[in-house]
C-alpha cells in the first residue's frame, strides 16, 4: 500500500485539496479496507462490511449486489459526494479490529497525502486540517497553556475556532472570529481588564512597555484585520481565501502564547 510512491507525495506544502475526494483515493481507500479486514483474527464477514459501508452512505444494501460484494461496495463509494466519502473514512475506523488501528490510520494518512489532501486522521479516529509540524507544536502548546481555569473562556473560543477550521468544508469566517475572541480574551486576563477591548490592552501594553512598538504595531494590524473582516464590527463580507486563514490561525496562536508568557 504506497509504501513507495507515497514518499514522493508526501509533502505538507503541496497538500491544498479540500473540495473533492478524487475517484483514485476512493477505489484505493476500499481496497484498503479490504487489506485490513481479509486479515481480521475473526472470520471476515463481507456482506456485514458492504452493509456498513452502503447504509453510511445513505445507500440502501442489495440482497444480492451484481458481481459482488467489493464490485458494489467500489460503485457506490465512487457516487457519494466528498463529504460523505470522508465520513466513510472515520465510520469504518469504528470497525476495524483494534490490533489493526495503528495500520489503518498510516495507510489511510498515506493515501491522503499522496493525493494532496488537507486532512489527516489521527488519534479518536477524526479527520484534521494538516499544519506543518512547528505550526502544530504551537497549537498543542496553546492547548496545553488554556487548560489553566483562568483561560476557561479563551479556551472554549479556541476549540470553537479550531473546530469550524477542521469542519469539512471549512468555515473560515468562525475559525477566524473564534481565533482572535481566544486573542484577546487572553490579553485581557494577563493585563487585568476584563471589560476593555482589545485595542485598549494594546495601549496598556505601550504604555507599560510590556513589548516592543513594532510587536504592538503588528497586533494592531491583526485587530484592525478582525474588525473589518470576521468580527461583529466587520465593515464588509467574509473574503479572506483559505491561505489567509490558516495566516489568521497562525497569528493569533503565536499572539496567544505571546500574551501568556509576558
Amino acid at each position: 500500500m504506497r509504501s513507495f510512491s507515497s514518499k514522493l507525495d508526501d509533502n505538507r506544502a503541496s497538500r491544498s485539496i479540500d473540495n473533492d475526494a478524487p475517484a483514485g483515493l476512493r477505489q484505493e481507500f476500499i481496497d484498503a479496507v479490504y487489506l485490513i479486514f481479509e486479515r481480521a483474527p475473526k472470520q471476515f464477514d463481507e456482506r456485514k462490511l458492504y452493509n456498513i459501508i452502503s447504509q453510511s452512505l445513505g445507500i440502501q444494501p442489495s440482497g444480492n449486489p451484481y458481481s459482488g460484494f467489493r464490485y458494489a461496495v467500489s460503485r457506490d463509494v465512487n457516487k457519494a459526494p466528498r463529504e460523505r466519502f470522508y465520513d466513510l473514512i472515520i465510520r469504518i475506523a469504528a470497525e476495524v479490529p483494534a490490533i489493526f488501528t495503528k495500520e489503518y490510520r498510516e495507510i489511510v494518512n498515506q493515501l491522503l497525502a499522496s493525493y494532496g489532501i488537507v486532512w489527516e486522521l489521527r488519534e479518536y479516529d477524526q479527520l484534521h486540517r494538516v499544519l506543518p509540524p512547528v505550526v502544530t507544536g504551537y497549537v498543542e502548546a496553546a492547548f496545553r497553556k488554556l487548560g489553566k481555569p483562568r483561560f476557561s473562556a479563551a479556551l472554549a473560543s479556541f476549540q470553537a475556532g479550531m473546530a469550524a477550521y477542521n469542519a469539512r468544508p471549512q468555515r473560515g469566517r468562525d475559525t477566524c472570529k473564534n481565533i482572535f475572541d481566544a486573542l484577546e480574551s487572553v490579553a485581557k486576563e494577563v493585563f487585568a481588564m476584563p471589560t476593555v477591548t482589545f485595542g485598549n490592552v494594546l495601549a496598556e501594553a505601550r504604555k507599560r512597555q510590556s513589548m516592543t512598538d513594532e510587536t504592538i504595531s503588528i497586533l494592531q494590524k491583526i485587530y484592525d484585520m478582525a474588525n473589518s473582516h470576521f468580527r461583529h464590527g466587520m465593515t464588509r463580507n467574509f473574503v479572506l481565501k483559505p491561505a489567509e486563514v490558516d495566516y489568521v490561525l497562525v497569528s493569533c496562536v503565536g499572539a496567544i502564547l505571546l500574551f501568556i508568557r509576558l
